[in-house]
């Protein structure tokens, strides 16, 4: 079924981009996107490698979602009309290694004369900033063109957990050297790689190191003579987990013992692709990578950099050129030549039809996306990507009074991370309209059970105004059961700073918006998650009555 699918794509491409894949669009930057796998499951990592007679796409399929088992591999396709059609020339998988290892985020490197995949492989289940997943680099190759590959091998040492991201050939002095940069479970470390025949593996340096920052994949390049100069670019995770972040600019001289990183970005690139390229004699610096948008809503983006990379003392701009159809989980993109200023760009993307949050998108199907980018078309001009904005309230209802609307409820909280993901609550609502005050206590309910699970949050003496608003301010520093929001799964879930600000709307009715945050671990803002835009609504539910339809947004 996956094959036919992909045929039935590739057919269409065909015909949209003419004989040469080329997708002329009359100068377009970006012309003919089209999907080029779909099969209902979640497929994502996408890495390209043009050779002489062939472009090859490798991508990571076989799973319903992000969440790593040994049912994941990777998908080998090769191309020998410039990116028109493609056929499937193999599958990966890490089945041969031990534990029911995954295996995701792969990258072709040429060196030596030799063909190489590497992927990253890890235990399976969720691994909440890698920890736990006992990251292993695993290698693979293949002698006839990618059209089958040796089962992978370990490359670097078991006893430690290195991902490597991006791979880079620094040649010098007449030799070649293969330079990689990866980042270790926890993600608090990137460092930097070398070997001499893509088989054995040391460490050179630390690029970048600290908990705060939450580094990760990290681009790397060399400029200067005999590559003498290197220029990492950081995925920083420092602004909240589900938010947008920095991009620390690192350089180094040979022989990369010490990085200096002084300067960063207020731009989070998630899964991207640095691609150096002149146009009519000027270096540019191209950056195809996740955008984030207010709410956790990602896209597929396309950046540039402006400014001396290789000098510390540069100042850097980031430039948003444009946007590709993308949303949900999305990004992880490679490139390919095509000759000249054009390229294939390639990408994954939940359904573009549906703007769903991020972490949602992480569950649900995703496709293998793919367009012609012609570089010579990118603009003189920077406009630089839009001011950071929070996730805006939703609005109260109308018509609101302070009246007696005490009692018992169904409060429903519909989170901005995931609505369909709610919480529940048994609440007592006690309203005095002497003082124009109310009392309330929420009793988290097992997600599964509605059994009471965990500690109450509670407010009490809430100020009431004449138009039926409040603000109660229920919880701070508060656990939270693994049984209330079970996708999380987290023994160490706290919330904090949580405020209902609601208007009262009839004697028994409420609902309003949910402001805070969820502290995974510890106290640091990098392992938070902003709740705010979340909603909530009350309906009644009397003692011994069953449990009403949840219902978590202001009608």
């Amino acid at each position: 079924m996956r094959a036919a699918v992909v045929m039935l794509a590739a057919l269409v491409t065909a015909g949209a981009c003419g004989d040469d894949g080329g997708g002329e669009a009359g100068g377009a930057f970006v012309s003919d996107e089209r999907i080029v796998y779909s099969d209902g499951l979640h497929n994502e990592n996408t890495a390209m490698i043009a050779l002489d007679d062939r472009i090859l796409l490798v991508f990571r399929g076989g799973e319903s979602g992000q969440i790593g088992s040994d049912r994941a591999h990777l998908n080998v396709y090769a191309s020998f009309d410039r990116g028109a059609t493609w056929l499937k020339q193999a599958e990966v998988s890490a089945n041969n290694l031990p534990d029911g290892r995954d295996i995701r985020d792969p990258s072709f490197v040429r060196f030596g004369g030799r063909l190489f995949m590497y992927a990253i492989s890890r235990l399976p289940g969720g691994h909440y900033r890698d920890l736990l997943g006992r990251a292993w680099t695993v290698r693979s190759e293949s002698t006839d063109g990618g059209a089958t590959w040796s089962a992978p091998v370990n490359t670097f040492p078991e006893d430690d957990v290195w991902g490597f991201w991006r791979f880079a050939i620094r040649a010098h002095g007449g030799a070649e050297t293969l330079y990689a940069t990866g980042y270790n479970d926890g993600d608090t470390e990137v460092g930097l790689f070398r070997s001499d025949d893509g088989e054995a593996w040391e460490k050179v340096a630390t690029i970048f190191e600290g908990y705060d920052d939450v580094p990760s994949e990290t681009e790397l390049a060399f400029f200067g003579e005999d590559d003498g100069t290197a220029v990492a670019i950081v995925r920083l995770d420092n602004q909240e987990i589900l938010q947008d972040g920095q991009s620390a600019i690192c350089t180094s001289q040979a022989p990369f013992l010490t990085w200096e990183c002084g300067r960063r970005v207020e731009t989070r690139f998630d899964g991207p692709i640095w691609l150096v390229h002149a146009i009519d004699g000027v270096e540019r610096h191209f950056v195809f990578g996740r955008k984030h948008l207010p709410c956790t809503r990602k896209r597929t983006a396309i950046y540039e950099l402006r400014g001396d990379l290789t000098d510390p003392a540069s100042p850097v701009a980031v430039c948003e050129i444009t946007e590709v159809k993308s949303s949900g989980d999305t990004a992880y993109t490679a490139t390919a030549p095509l000759g000249g200023d054009r390229f294939l760009l390639a990408w994954y993307s939940s359904d573009v039809t549906r703007d769903v949050p991020w972490l949602e998108g992480q569950f649900t199907p995703s496709d293998i996306w793919m367009a012609n980018v012609d570089l010579a078309q990118a603009p003189d001009g920077c406009a630089p990507p839009p001011a950071k904005a929070a996730c805006p309230a939703p609005p109260l209802p109308a018509g609101g009074a302070a009246v007696d609307a005490s009692g018992r409820y169904l409060v429903t909280v519909e989170p901005v991370i995931w609505p369909e993901q709610r919480m529940l609550f048994a609440a007592e609502v006690a309203v005095d309209l002497g003082a124009s005050t109310l009392d309330v206590t929420l009793q988290p309910l097992d997600a599964v059970t509605h059994a009471p699970a965990g500690e109450s949050w509670s407010a009490s003496g809430v100020a009431l105004a004449a138009d039926g608003t409040f603000a109660a301010n229920v919880a701070n520093d508060v656990a939270v059961a693994e049984s209330v929001f079970p996708l999380l799964a987290d023994p160490f879930l706290t919330v904090n700073g949580i405020v209902f600000t609601g208007r009262i709307t009839g004697e028994r009715a409420f609902c309003g918006a949910v402001s805070g945050y969820a502290q995974i671990l510890g106290d640091s803002p990098a392992d938070r998650i902003t709740l705010d835009g979340s909603s909530f609504a009350a309906a009644p539910w009397p003692e011994g009555a069953p449990l009403p339809t949840p219902v978590g947004r202001c009608p």
